[in-house]
């Protein structure tokens, strides 16, 4: 007579052995890697439109990314292409004489020589702070005329 749990051979049968396994496969993970590679490229590193391209969420991306290394640097290949392209179009608009971009790159690139904004908070004499405790009226506090200033 057999008991509930055993099977054939008489053992006692593992009921938590049976739970299915919710990882994916080894293989399984490479080639979904290897689709996020290309969604990454093809999105020009930007993972949300990565994400959406290899029909993925963004938090696995970020697993993909802290968990395989060729993703990693899928990344930092995309984001350093998208840098030099926009560097590139900076540079097109500045040899055309764009006055903006002019600006924009002496502003960041040309610090060194002068080329910086300030804004500078001139002293106009002396300034005076009142504490005013919540129970005061408004009408309680006095004013400074502007003769004493």
């Amino acid at each position: 007579m057999r008991l509930r749990g055993e099977m054939m051979t008489g053992k006692p049968k593992d009921l938590k052995s049976k739970k299915k396994a919710t990882k994916a496969t080894p293989k399984k993970r490479d080639l979904t890697a290897q689709r996020i590679v290309k969604a990454i490229r093809d999105s020009h590193g930007f993972i949300s439109i990565a994400a959406r391209k290899a029909g993925l969420h963004r938090a696995t991306i970020h697993k993909y990314i802290h968990d395989y290394p060729s993703v990693r640097e899928a990344i930092e290949e995309a984001k350093a292409a998208t840098l030099d392209m926009a560097e590139g179009k900076l540079f097109e608009l500045i040899e055309a004489g764009n006055t903006t971009a002019i600006i924009f790159y002496l502003k960041t690139q040309g610090k060194d020589r002068g080329y910086t904004e300030r804004q500078e908070v001139g002293r106009g004499g002396p300034v005076t702070i009142r504490v005013v405790r919540d129970d005061e009226s408004p009408k309680a506090i006095e004013r400074p005329s502007r003769r004493s200033l």
